[in-house]
């Protein structure tokens, strides 16, 4: 692991604000790990919010919703923070708002009622992954720790942090739901040392005679990055090891991001599909870097344009996600999906030198925190040689970019690793 620069203020310290009524919205059919969804509206559809646009396709899938009352205006391709570009439903909204109050008990609830439940709102892991959160919650294998992710490692983000102090019940509650489906011997928090003034305040809520979980620690762990690793997470707090290609359920744990747990527990509770998230959007080109709970779907484009955010005219560079794992985008028109958690936007005095020849020093494969050889994919992937990549354990790989970050000639290893893993997959030589 590493240290890298953390800028999380003023962001990590200031309440969050809403943006709640959007005027348009764009919906990618592929928001989460796994088959898109399938369509089951039409052009000049009328739709009310939280019905249901497209069903979960299978198993892995999940289902999308509407985020506002509002007429689907067409269905087409349309530019994905991820993809690329992905078959996209855009749609007019109007201006009134549906209100949510307590409707359900989940402790009433048998185990198959809240998985369907879960189901039926399209909840995906929120920490980026965006693995459908109800196949997570019903494991083929016993769980004996279930592990709630609070290190929000990547520098900038903040929103996670935010809602640690503004819905530390609801995480709590959502988890609650969680242990009623997978039934851990133990729940552990974890938060990095710098969220350490968090942690009275959440353990205050967790005392709370109404929220019952086993056996419940908070872990605060040295602010190190890729700390918010599933598996190093995992090695911190259990000294379990993961196994290359394995998952954490093969050692008995489970993550699961604290964003997550707020959707888990809107589902449950209020009958409310996953249609908003809180989104931080800082960086040295922004006037005010702020956390902001925003309808999935909303562009940039229009954010910016409501003042919602103020760019800089420093702006050079717009990237979906942290600096470490994040995508580089190339303008505004990009919708915010279910597990994106923040934009930065830099200055030119963010942006890195050119590359230059790799030096051997060794230091890409010191950082990493998988203990793999990233050098060795860049040589294979220049020279095409896809098939042996697997020999190196490339798919072990989580694109943290801790390698990129300490590599003195600049190579962007985890460019080329992300393109290494397409080709393996296509099985397809570069064209030239």
């Amino acid at each position: 692991m590493i240290h890298v620069p953390e800028y999380k203020e003023p962001q990590h310290s200031r309440q969050s604000e809403s943006y709640l009524t959007p005027k348009k919205l764009y919906l990618p059919l592929i928001q989460h790990t796994g088959k898109p969804s399938r369509l089951c509206v039409s052009e000049g559809s009328t739709v009310e919010e939280g019905s249901v646009l497209a069903e979960r396709d299978g198993l892995i899938s999940a289902a999308l919703h509407a985020p506002k009352n509002g007429k689907i205006d067409r269905i087409t391709s349309f530019p994905h923070p991820l993809c690329g570009r992905a078959q996209t439903i855009c749609m007019t909204c109007a201006p009134s708002a549906r209100s949510y109050s307590l409707r359900y008990n989940a402790l009433a609830q048998s185990g198959e009622e809240l998985i369907e439940r879960l189901q039926h709102s399209g909840i995906v892991g929120m920490g980026g992954a965006s693995f459908p959160t109800h196949v997570k919650a019903a494991p083929p294998k016993p769980i004996t720790t279930l592990i709630l992710n609070g290190c929000e490692c990547e520098p900038f983000l903040s929103a996670d942090y935010r809602l640690m102090w503004e819905r530390a019940e609801e995480i709590l509650k959502g988890t609650e739901v969680l242990c009623r489906l997978l039934k851990p011997r133990k729940v552990i928090l974890a938060v990095e040392s710098h969220t350490q003034p968090v942690c009275e305040h959440i353990r205050s809520v967790a005392a709370n005679g109404s929220i019952r979980l086993p056996d419940f620690e908070l872990r605060i762990l040295p602010s190190r990055y890729p700390q918010g690793g599933e598996k190093q997470l995992i090695r911190a707090l259990t000294g379990r090891e993961v196994p290359p290609k394995n998952l954490p359920l093969d050692v008995g744990c489970m993550v699961q991001n604290v964003a997550t747990c707020v959707a888990v527990y809107e589902a449950v509770y209020l009958s409310k599909p996953l249609i908003e998230r809180l989104v931080c959007f800082c960086g040295d080109a922004v006037k005010e870097p702020k956390n902001v709970w925003v309808k999935i779907g909303t562009t940039l484009q229009e954010l910016v344009e409501e003042k919602v955010i103020e760019l800089e005219d420093s702006l050079r560079k717009i990237v979906c996600g942290g600096p470490m794992m994040g995508t580089a985008l190339d303008g505004l028109h990009y919708p915010i999906l279910k597990g994106t958690g923040g934009f930065l936007f830099l200055s030119e005095s963010f942006l890195r030198d050119e590359e230059s020849p790799c030096i051997r020093c060794g230091r890409c494969v010191d950082a990493c925190p998988m203990n793999l050889a990233p050098l060795e994919y860049v040589k294979r992937i220049t020279r095409g040689e896809y098939g042996t990549l697997s020999d190196y354990y490339i798919e072990d790989c989580i694109e943290c970019g801790a390698c990129t970050y300490v590599c003195p000639a600049r190579i962007p290893l985890v460019h080329y690793i992300r393109l290494g893993k397409q080709r393996l997959r296509a099985q397809t030589p570069l064209k030239k």
